[in-house]
């Protein structure tokens, strides 16, 4: 049999010190159960001995064992013919029995080795034989098994197996112990569903360790041999009943007389199989308690059962109760101790606390002498300072006065007259460093990201991961319309600042983006730079109509290193049809892809102002921490610190919810398991793959 890789072998034959010849057992193979013989040097099967069952895992061939070289046995008999030795040859009688009988014909045994080896639990249920048959060949002492290994169980009646009270006689054959009693017969039951191997020849072997339920006493008996028990034990009652004298009491007390007098152990339990056998009748079980009924003797002893069973149970009622009582009694005395050290902890905490009411007073008194006196020493020196600061500040203008004349320099254009802006001609109009700019507050930006859920399908905490992502590296909306959701995005974001980018074969470095004048790169560039508080964005529409690894990379590193902008935030898209260039996977890494789907043309969703960078709140980093971490897929821990600082920085509203942001954020682990481990991702063809 092979179950999963596992093979049950059966020991032959034993050679030499650590060479055993075994053969393959199968379910329903003949009594012999003989395959291929094979030979295995493994000392557990060695010790096991002939007719042991092993059940073994990891068969592998091996080459052939060299036989050790032993000494012939000397010949008993001459070798030369005589008439004698034919006839022993030829006589039944002194035919030898052989381990090897049917093996020789098969060839020569070849080597194999196994890895584990576990020798299995043997037990006996006879196919052909009847209960009546198996029951007297055991009391006979003569039970023939097919093994010449010790059983450990044998199966007496459906799902009954005798584990004790046989023994193996020196012929080879089983039969009862001499202390069994055949009445009484130890038995059990496989519990579960064990897993076991039934031979042709009558022989179950466990696969797995049996496991038997607790042993019962069973009377194995034929039940015609218990009937006729039963039946010799009726006529004794009427015979009993019949020869009652007219001063004995009553039947009952006549069949107790009798018993006693000629009742011996063995006939006691074959009244007790009988009654077993007699319980089994409805007939029976519905008249003996009528009769019963009716006889004086039974209620009377019913009767006083019950009294004795009352006062029995009240005293032990009592007595209960009584334990229960001082185990209680014990509890309370300890409780009252524990509330007694308690009430004493509590006036030590009190007479304390007292303590440091006072000192804390007085430590306050004295710090508000200090701070007193410091107020009055600082009031002391004000006026000096305020004296120096003053002569400061008119040195200063003194000095801004005698540069009236601007500096002429041969690449810059002329500089206003005066730099003092307070003391400048009101004729003289003086540039800002920096354009005024009217900023988004947190209402109009929560109305924003909600307009463009609207407009694009995706929810709230989707539009704001993009917003997020965007300053960290490129977040790619892919599907149809997906260039018109970035547009949006990008303008209600950053308004006429935005630059709008789209990529074809062209655009291939970073050079043709700046040199194209319709982008507005260069001047988002530029206003980024100006305004380093506020994000401008850029959308990147039609990734992958171009080659972009000659340039995404380039923006994403400088960016990270300072040399573009950090607030010059990137959103991209990519369609689903035409043709496309792949994305080698050196630049997958710097994606956030999302799907999207825009089937009309929305209106273009009304900006309201410049949007300030999006900074960490330290106070909601252990709350973005914990929804990373308390999800049940788990979170790559590379990742956590990264992604717990993007969901600080989103703005606390009702409308973006921390738990819906970062399942939104960890789609980007799915998306570097995909790209990085070559996993499943609905998304990754759009970027590998081109045509249609």
């Amino acid at each position: 049999m092979s179950v999963a890789g596992k093979h049950v072998f059966r020991v032959r034959h034993i050679s030499g010190n650590d060479i055993a010849v075994v053969t393959e057992v199968k379910e329903d193979d003949a009594a012999t159960g003989l395959g291929r013989p094979k030979e295995v040097r493994n000392c557990k099967v060695w010790l096991g001995g002939i007719d042991s069952f092993w059940l073994v895992t990891g068969v592998k061939k091996e080459a052939a064992f060299v036989p050790r070289k032993e000494e012939s046995p000397a010949s008993m008999f001459s070798t030369a013919t005589s008439p004698l030795i034919d006839r022993i040859k030829g006589s039944p009688a002194f035919e030898l029995l052989s381990d090897f009988n049917g093996i020789g014909a098969s060839g020569k045994p070849e080597a194999v080795s196994f890895v584990t080896a576990n020798r299995l639990t043997v037990g006996f249920s006879p196919r052909e034989m009847s209960h009546e048959e198996l029951v007297a060949s055991l009391r006979e002492g003569k039970l023939t098994v097919p093994t010449k290994s010790n059983l450990e169980a044998i199966e007496v009646s459906p799902d009954v197996w005798l584990t004790g009270g046989f023994v193996r006689n020196s012929s080879g054959l089983y039969g009862l112990s001499v202390d069994a009693r055949v009445r009484s017969m130890p038995a059990s039951s496989l519990e579960g569903k064990p897993e076991v191997m039934r031979l042709a020849s009558g022989l179950v072997l466990f696969l797995a360790p049996p496991r038997w339920s607790p042993t019962q006493e069973r009377d194995i008996r034929p039940e015609a041999e218990i009937l006729s028990s039963a039946e010799g034990w009726l006529a004794r009652i009427s015979s009993a009943a019949t020869s009652g004298s007219s001063d004995t009491p009553s039947v009952i007390e006549a069949l107790r007389n009798w018993i006693a007098a000629t009742v011996g152990n063995d006939e006691r339990e074959d009244l007790e199989a009988a009654l077993r056998v007699l319980s089994t009748r409805s007939s029976l079980l519905h008249v003996i308690p009528k009769m019963m009924e009716r006889d004086p003797a039974w209620q009377n002893g019913v009767r006083d059962f019950e009294r004795l069973e009352h006062d029995r149970i009240r005293v032990e009622v009592r007595q209960r109760l009584a334990e229960e009582a001082e185990a209680e009694s014990g509890r309370l005395a300890e409780l009252r101790e524990q509330v007694s050290e308690a009430e004493a902890r509590i006036a030590t905490f009190s007479h304390r606390e007292a303590l440091l009411r006072s000192e804390t007073e007085q430590h306050e008194a004295r710090l508000q002498e200090k701070i007193s006196e410091a107020a009055r020493a600082m009031g002391g020196n004000s006026s000096e300072v305020i004296r120096k600061l003053q002569d400061d500040v008119d040195r200063l203008r003194e000095e801004v006065r005698r540069l009236d004349q601007p500096v002429a320099t041969p690449h810059a254009p002329e500089l206003p007259q005066a730099l003092d802006i307070e003391h400048a001609p009101d004729d003289v109009e003086v540039e800002e460093d920096s354009e005024s700019v009217a900023v988004a507050s947190d209402e109009d930006r929560i109305q924003v990201l909600e307009e463009l859920s609207s407009s694009s399908g995706l929810s709230v905490a989707e539009v704001m991961a993009v917003i997020l992502h965007s300053t960290e590296d490129v977040p790619v909306l892919v599907g149809d319309g997906s260039a018109s959701i970035a547009t949006d995005i990008a303008t209600a974001v950053g308004g006429d600042v935005a630059s709008i980018v789209f990529c074809d074969p062209t655009h291939v470095s970073l050079s043709d983006l700046l040199r194209d004048d319709h982008t507005d790169l260069g001047a988002a560039i530029e206003h980024a730079r100006n305004r380093p508080d506020l994000l401008v964005p850029v959308a990147l529409c039609g990734l992958t109509n171009g080659p972009c690894e000659y340039w995404l990379p380039q923006l994403v590193e400088m960016r990270r290193v300072g040399k573009l902008p950090r607030n010059l935030a990137f959103i991209a898209s990519a369609g689903t049809d035409g043709m496309r260039v792949p994305v080698p996977k050196s630049v997958l890494r710097y994606l956030f892809p999302l799907k999207v789907s825009r089937d009309e043309t929305s209106a273009q969703v009304e900006h309201k102002g410049a949007w300030r960078l999006f900074e960490s709140n330290p106070a909601r980093t252990q709350e973005a921490i914990r929804s990373l971490m308390g999800r049940e897929k788990p979170t790559d821990p590379d990742i956590v610190g990264r992604l717990s600082d993007m969901l600080s920085r989103a703005p606390v509203a009702e409308a973006i919810a921390i738990s819906d942001l970062a399942a939104a954020l960890l789609r980007e682990q799915a998306w570097t398991a995909a790209w990085c481990e070559a996993k499943e991702h609905e998304l990754i063809r759009y970027f590998r793959e081109m045509g249609n």
